[in-house]
């Protein structure tokens, strides 16, 4: 199939590709890991057979653990084609086929029918599409009546350091990021409701403590193919130490954000207050 071009997204979907970044970021590919997932699918209230769309899937390891862990039923899209094709072998390898199955396709035109899901989720990766109001808006439309979406994303609440406005900035999600109340703002536009947006900056402790782990490994052994950084990345250690500073003086953080699609569509129905 034909995918739109997605300018920042397209670039940042080949980084992923990358085995260097897997084997810095580790498979889930976003802060906090699968513990966050386990924890941004409870609070979307996943629950069995429930239908839910994993928004920029990347290897499909979420949509995966939502499939076994909680007996949801998960479609999973992806910008990258390479992303999609690791992810459904994956699938088929964990048995989890029936359960789960993957798209390759851009998320600001989402090929699905409205109200298709009950849960929507975007792991790390809403801060990085080219239009977020474009993006939320296909969200909603895609989710049924009364259902929710999941987020977890950096946020920034100061400019970004000069060492962080660079490729690995973007890989680690930060360089572009929106502010925790411009997240809420853009949600409340895109017509969801009760919105609540949690910290979650334990999550990015523990990554920047595995990255320095494995920058460590990398500099220790004599030959490792993963250890091929694209050109622009520089030498990442200053990198997370400024990031570590950043996040630390309160200019970055990571947040879960919950939403609902509301159950009745105010542009076309009276509010019950106004039928009185």
């Amino acid at each position: 199939m034909n995918v739109p071009a997605q300018s920042f997204a397209g670039c940042c979907a080949k980084l992923y590709e990358l085995p260097i970044v897997e084997y810095l970021l580790g498979q889930s590919f976003h802060p906090g890991g699968a513990n966050l997932t386990r924890k941004l699918a409870s609070a979307a209230l996943i629950a069995p057979d429930s239908c839910v769309l994993d928004v920029a899937c990347g290897n499909g390891n979420s949509a995966r653990r939502l499939a076994a862990d909680f007996g949801a039923n998960v479609t999973g899209c992806d910008y990258s084609a390479h992303n999609i094709a690791l992810a459904a072998v994956a699938a088929r390898r964990d048995g989890l086929q029936t359960r789960t199955r993957f798209v390759q396709c851009n998320a600001e035109n989402l090929p699905f029918a409205a109200a298709s899901f009950d849960v929507v989720i975007c792991e790390c990766s809403l801060c990085l599409f080219d239009n977020l109001d474009v993006a939320l808006d296909q969200m909603r439309r895609v989710l049924k009546p009364g259902g929710r979406i999941g987020i977890s994303d950096f946020y920034l609440q100061a400019p970004v350091p000069e060492n962080l406005d660079n490729l690995l900035g973007q890989v680690l999600c930060v360089a572009s990021a929106p502010s925790k109340e411009a997240y809420r703002d853009a949600l409340l536009r895109s017509g969801f409701e009760f919105v609540r947006i949690r910290d979650v900056n334990w999550t990015l402790t523990d990554m920047i403590e595995r990255i320095r782990g494995r920058l460590y490994r990398l500099a220790t052994m004599t030959e490792m193919a993963v250890a091929e950084f694209p050109d622009g990345w520089g030498d990442p250690a200053p990198v997370l130490k400024e990031l570590e500073t950043f996040i630390a003086s309160g200019g970055a953080g990571y947040l879960m954000a919950t939403a609902s699609k509301a159950r009745w569509n105010p542009f076309t129905r009276r509010s019950k207050a106004s039928r009185r």
